[in-house]
């Protein structure tokens, strides 16, 4: 069997305690260095952003009926709510930690407020078994906001530069939005009476009627509603500092669309033709005329251009 020589032992285990110390002061730098990397690796960022929305908005509603009495051969009254929104002024804060050097989680939390303006084209034609025709037209504008703030929960992929860094974030997001709506649209009416009149040798009944359109405030009342959507965006930051960037957002909000049906406010109006005087609209009236109105459909989602700032900690 092999033994061991004593002095070569020895001489190993000198040569052993004699670098002991170079080893340890070598290991304690290398994790010195790993640690201090570690600590100064940004691990939490934050963003601060304004930007312009370019809105979902909101689909046309419609109004139509058509019907006959008496006299009135043929009555077509229809309208249509048509609403627009310009770009609106919105605001997000994000904040990211940094699982890796470039993944992460982030958190979001903005709001956007969106004013519409409505516009209402009705028209009332109408026809008499006489032969005779005529029609009226009419133009109101009306007003309305929509409200969302948007809750993400993101996952961040982030590249460094010197001076630049890019970045892509995804997820899932909660909106809580409200909106409301006013606008007019007419219902068309006619007024009929029948009396006898006498044309020798007889007397003869008579009909003589009005047609005319009511101007009917509509509303959708203050509506709030949670919609689960999602945010998808990309950026860039220029670095200012070591904790500072300007940074710009280009983010896609999605939210799933909701109707809203029309209220016609009941009440005693004068036709637009100027024929019939303080005639009421009754609750009857309302219920038909919200039956044969199309709802209107109201996105929260838009899409978000932003400049903000960024803090790294």
């Amino acid at each position: 069997m092999y033994k061991f020589h004593p002095d070569l032992y020895v001489f190993m285990k000198r040569l052993a305690f004699k670098n002991l110390g170079a080893v340890t002061a070598m290991a304690l730098a290398l994790a010195t260095s790993s640690f201090a990397q570690s600590e100064t690796r940004p691990k939490y960022e934050f963003r601060l952003t304004l930007g312009l929305s370019l809105p979902g908005g909101a689909s046309s509603s419609e109004y139509r009926d058509a019907w006959t009495e008496d006299l009135l051969s043929s009555v077509v009254d229809q309208g249509t709510i048509t609403p627009a929104s310009p770009a609106a002024f919105s605001c997000q804060g994000f904040a990211a930690y940094f699982l890796t050097e470039n993944l992460g989680i982030q958190a979001g939390l903005g709001i956007y407020s969106e004013s519409i303006s409505n516009t209402s084209d009705f028209a009332l034609s109408y026809s008499w078994t006489s032969g005779a025709s005529g029609s009226k037209t009419q133009t109101w504008t009306g007003t309305g906001r929509l409200k969302s703030i948007p809750l993400s929960l993101n996952a961040l992929y982030e590249w460094r530069g010197p001076a630049w860094s890019f970045y892509v974030s995804a997820g899932p997001t909660l909106f809580f939005n409200s909106y409301e709506a006013q606008s007019m649209s007419g219902f068309g009416v006619s007024d009929s009476s029948r009396v006898r009149v006498y044309v020798p040798p007889n007397w003869v009944e008579t009909i003589f009627q009005s047609v005319d359109a009511l101007p009917v405030p509509l509303a959708v009342p203050t509506q709030s509603w949670v919609g689960f959507g999602f945010d998808i965006g990309a950026g860039a930051d220029f670095r200012i500092d070591e904790k500072w960037a300007i940074t710009a957002d280009l983010r896609y909000f999605g939210c799933p669309a909701r109707d809203f049906g029309w209220t016609w406010t009941v009440g005693t109006y004068s036709g637009i033709m100027g024929n019939l005087a303080g005639w009421p609209f009754t609750a009857a009236n309302a219920a038909y005329a919200a039956e044969h109105t199309t709802p209107s459909t109201v996105g929260a989602s838009s899409l978000r251009i932003a400049l903000g700032v960024k803090l790294v900690l």
